[in-house]
């Protein structure tokens, strides 16, 4: 049997948006750059039934409409599963409401991000931790300079274990991104977005962030055309299959 990554959704992106790009497991299929048959998707909010363990490569936790502190039943399902991972050797990849479910898998903590929305192409000041970081080293090159990734949240990690590296942080979340014992990993940012997309959600929020004081066409206009997602997609996918 060929193993797979296993795309764990849990929820579905924007209608609109949807519809001009696909599903986030569409865009995560075509991140990672592999494909269609070297992953499978397991619909995690409508209830599907989780792999056996001896079909997976590694695993991405998709992001939601849905909220982490809602804690529906399917999510703590979710966890639950995920716990038997966790002093493993298993890729996995939490992104966004994936990162969230993560860190509360770890032991941390999520709620409503003191800081308000986040929304638009941001600049994540990466952490020496994250030069040293089979999945972000390549991407890092040990440089100062903040990378550019798209991001799209309201809620965000407050607490994490002291034995949970923070790679990455952003003006409005200071823990942007972790990694766990060298193969747990969590980001707040969607590696999947392109920046046409990230365009498009902002569009589509135009007057829910307008009236949180945000600029909607500023935020539009600093969109660069830069795709350091596709970037760590693939290398979760080397990782995985190597």
């Amino acid at each position: 049997m060929k193993k797979k990554i296993i795309i764990l959704q849990t929820g579905q992106s924007i209608k609109q948006a949807r519809k001009k790009y696909g599903d986030f497991d569409e865009l995560f299929i075509t991140g990672l750059g592999v494909a269609p048959s070297q992953t499978k998707v397991i619909h995690v909010y409508n209830n599907e039934n989780f792999p056996n363990s001896e079909e997976i490569a590694g695993i991405i936790i998709t992001g939601s409409p849905a909220m982490v502190t809602e804690d529906h039943a399917w999510c703590q399902k979710t966890q639950q599963w995920l716990k038997q991972f966790i002093n493993s050797n298993l890729p996995i990849l939490g992104v966004c409401y994936g990162h969230q479910l993560l860190a509360k898998v770890l032991g941390g903590s999520v709620q409503w991000n003191p800081n308000g929305r986040e929304i638009g192409q941001v600049d994540v000041l990466l952490t020496e931790d994250a030069c040293n970081d089979k999945l972000f080293a390549d991407l890092v090159n040990c440089s100062t300079s903040p990378i550019k990734l798209q991001a799209t949240h309201q809620q965000a990690v407050t607490y994490l274990p002291e034995e949970v590296k923070i790679l990455g942080q952003t003006q409005l979340d200071a823990r942007h991104c972790f990694c766990y014992n060298n193969h747990i990993w969590g980001m707040q940012f969607h590696p999947e977005f392109t920046p046409e997309i990230i365009k498009d959600y902002i569009k589509l929020r135009y007057d829910e962030v307008k009236k949180e004081g945000l600029n909607p066409d500023q935020l539009i206009a600093e969109v660069e055309d830069v795709n350091n997602g596709a970037t760590l997609l693939q290398k979760f996918a080397e990782i995985c299959f190597q």
